[in-house]
């Protein structure tokens, strides 16, 4: 026979079951933000390039494929277009060389994206990465006496780290990259007006990138 007291315990419990249920159930409604084995992420991004100063564009997609410890390894690839800007504009207006560069690059990506305990991250990605890949720079070089143009591949190396920040529970990320890029390499040189000797500086490109990308993504799984 069920006592006055077994009977107000097992209403209470009920009742503690009922007000949290809802609550249970949204939480595990909502996509956790970390990014996990099978997931992949699609983000399209505009920089500004420090080391010269520069303006990006480029897109990036990464997927997870092994858990490691409480993060996740990852694999990914970029494509970028980046233009020269006040690195190029100020000396021209200085000289009668006009001096214009774009570069191409297609870079892959290791990364290890991982959260911190104890902390109010619930909508937040950290993440570290390591870049390898190509870069083909396109430089023109224009005079009142000559005009000539190169192209040029060589590797580049870099490292960077962020985060993505999911707003809602959504798909949807907002997110940031700060990395550091390295890259070398000699130009094939045309000369398409005038004479003009080539020197060593003109066949040789050496590029040192400090950038801050902001981007905009989605995780598609």
């Amino acid at each position: 026979m069920e006592t006055p007291t077994h009977a107000g315990c097992r209403n209470l419990l009920l009742l503690g079951w009922l007000v949290m249920a809802p609550g249970v159930a949204g939480a595990e409604g909502v996509p956790p933000p970390l990014l996990r084995p099978g997931n992949v992420d699609l983000r399209v991004e505009a920089a500004a390039s420090l080391l010269p100063l520069s303006l990006e564009a480029g897109a990036t997609v990464e997927a997870g494929v092994l858990p490691i410890a409480a993060g996740t390894l990852s694999l990914g690839a970029e494509l970028g277009a980046n233009l020269c800007a006040l690195a190029c504009w100020v000396p021209n207006l200085f000289s009668e060389r006009d001096t214009s560069r774009w570069d191409l690059s297609l870079v892959g990506r290791l990364g290890y994206h991982f959260t911190l305990a104890n902390r109010n991250y619930s909508r937040v990605d950290l993440f570290g990465v390591l870049l390898g890949g190509v870069l083909e720079p396109h430089t023109t070089v224009t005079a009142p006496g000559y005009r000539f143009e190169g192209r040029g591949r060589g590797a580049i190396l870099g490292l960077g780290m962020g985060g993505n920040y999911f707003p809602s529970a959504s798909r949807f990320f907002l997110g940031f990259e700060a990395r550091l890029r390295f890259s070398t390499g000699t130009y094939v040189l045309t000369l398409t007006r005038g004479t003009y000797e080539f020197t060593e500086d003109d066949r040789r490109w050496l590029q040192l990138g400090l950038s801050t990308a902001f981007f905009v993504g989605v995780r598609l799984f």
